[in-house]
């Protein structure tokens, strides 16, 4: 109940500062959403955070950054939307002084949306890169750059770079797993609305032999995927696939059930379950990322 009043209250504070329209928009926006932002020890101690905040980093389009970089700039958005959570909590709390905490709260909220474009424009070659390469028919190549994009601006907000590793490993998973999902989105529609209904399309099965050759492709990567163990099965996940699917050392016996490799493996029908579901989940997002890039 206080959070609604105090947000019914923001118009009459914003008036009383008689602001130009722009910057009340701005603080408005500032007063009323949550700012989530990526802690970091260091903003405790400004001694350590100033050298950061004072560093000028030049972004080329298209250029990556070194992992130096990219720690400066997370950490100059993330410490600017650290100090406008505090700056904000005061202007609510005080009647006094808010001509003066308003002007630092917009030159915070600019200075972390300039920290967060660089960001993204240094990484919006890995959108159009990894859009290039990928290999899902029927997908929309703006589709796909939009899709991109978004996940993109997401990675940003959720990246951690204390963890140390590179932005561009950490974007490139979200980019990709956006790229899979759209690609899904798209098979669900074809699916329910399919080409087969345009009578231009009754005599042609390309689409069938396409969709066939993908099967076949995915089956192959499978297997090696299996062969070298790049999902990195455990033993009891390698025996229960192969069983289960006749695989590698199993592919001349025919598949057995999950109560069959329970037995052989003196284990529960339902653990062998559980254990084949996670086997499978590993080999999925292997073999997707392979084939995307492939």
């Amino acid at each position: 109940m206080k959070a609604n009043e105090q947000n019914n209250k923001i118009p009459e504070m914003l008036d009383k500062l008689k602001l130009k329209k722009p910057e009340k928009t701005v603080l408005e926006k500032i007063l009323r959403e949550p700012i989530a932002y990526i802690p970091d020890p260091r903003f405790c101690r400004s001694s350590i955070m100033i050298p950061y905040m004072d560093k000028m980093v030049e972004v080329v389009p298209g250029q990556a950054l070194k992992q130096e970089e990219e720690e400066t700039l997370f950490l100059q958005m993330n410490y600017h939307r650290h100090k406008l959570c505090q700056l904000r909590r005061k202007f609510l709390r005080t009647k006094e002084f808010r001509s003066k905490l308003a002007g630092d709260l917009h030159n915070r909220y600019q200075k972390q949306q300039e920290a967060r474009s660089l960001i993204v424009t240094a990484n919006m070659g890995l959108v159009l890169a990894m859009a290039k390469r990928m290999d899902h028919i029927n997908v929309e190549f703006t589709d796909l750059i939009s899709e991109g994009s978004m996940a993109l601006l997401r990675a940003t907000e959720k990246f951690d770079c204390g963890r140390g590793i590179k932005f561009s490993t950490y974007a490139c998973r979200a980019i990709l797993k956006s790229f899979s999902r759209i690609a899904k989105q798209t098979y669900r529609y074809r699916n329910f609305f399919p080409a087969q209904l345009d009578t231009t399309y009754e005599k042609d099965d390309s689409l069938e032999r396409v969709r066939e050759k993908k099967t076949m492709d995915y089956a192959d990567e499978v297997n090696a995927i299996m062969n070298q163990n790049l999902a990195e099965l455990s033993h009891i996940e390698q025996l229960v696939v192969e069983m289960r699917f006749s695989l590698g050392e199993q592919k001349d016996h025919k598949p057995l059930t999950l109560k069959e490799v329970g037995d052989k493996l003196g284990l529960t029908k339902e653990r062998i379950r559980q254990i084949q579901n996670k086997a499978l989940a590993k080999l999925k997002d292997v073999a997707e990322e392979r084939m995307v890039f492939a």
